[in-house]
């Protein structure tokens, strides 16, 4: 069996070679189905990472979530293998920060402890389990807090057969790709 590092860097390229017309199509659809989803619909708060490079795009979740009235918190990195969530109103609240990812500069400190959280990641399998960036904050924060949902958002190029999970790993509860929507 491939290891994390190996899986990681393969699904990283084959998402990278992605035509950037089909990654916004692609992106467009999956957020479309989360948004339709009751999943979305019963949340009072979404806590979403903010997308970078060729992830799946979650900007048009957020601006729905701020029409129908629901509170988004972010990511921000705190201290070397930690992060927290921040509320933020307005994508004009974020800067780049750890890596050059856009974070908030709220600092409106938010408990992911209800609603929905969308998990970012490399890969998925259909149980719901995935390969990260490898530095384990999503695991870390959400041994600690328990959100209601967690969700991922993938194109069905990074859904592989099965991952190889260790006793830290977290598991998402459903998966959106442009092709379908998965509980797992």
């Amino acid at each position: 069996m491939e290891i994390k590092k190996e899986i990681r860097q393969r699904i990283r390229q084959v998402r990278a070679q992605m035509p950037k017309d089909i990654q916004r199509q692609y992106s467009l659809k999956i957020q479309k189905k989360l948004v339709e989803d009751q999943v979305f619909h019963q949340a009072e708060e979404i806590f979403c990472y903010v997308s970078s490079k060729d992830e799946v795009k979650t900007d048009q979740i957020m601006q729905i979530a701020w029409k129908q009235g629901k509170k988004v918190a972010v990511p921000k990195v705190t201290a070397k293998g930690e992060m927290e969530f921040y509320y933020i109103q307005s994508i004009k609240e974020l800067k780049a920060g750890y890596y050059g990812i856009l974070e908030p500069t709220s600092d409106r400190l938010a408990q992911a402890d209800q609603g929905l959280m969308i998990v970012p990641g490399i890969c998925f399998d259909r149980k719901g389990r995935r390969i990260g960036y490898g530095g384990g904050y999503y695991d870390r924060y959400l041994r600690k807090h328990r959100p209601k949902h967690k969700v991922a958002l993938a194109y069905s190029c990074q859904m592989i057969e099965a991952i190889q999970t260790e006793e830290h790993d977290i598991s998402v509860d459903m998966i959106f790709t442009e092709r379908e929507r998965m509980k797992c």
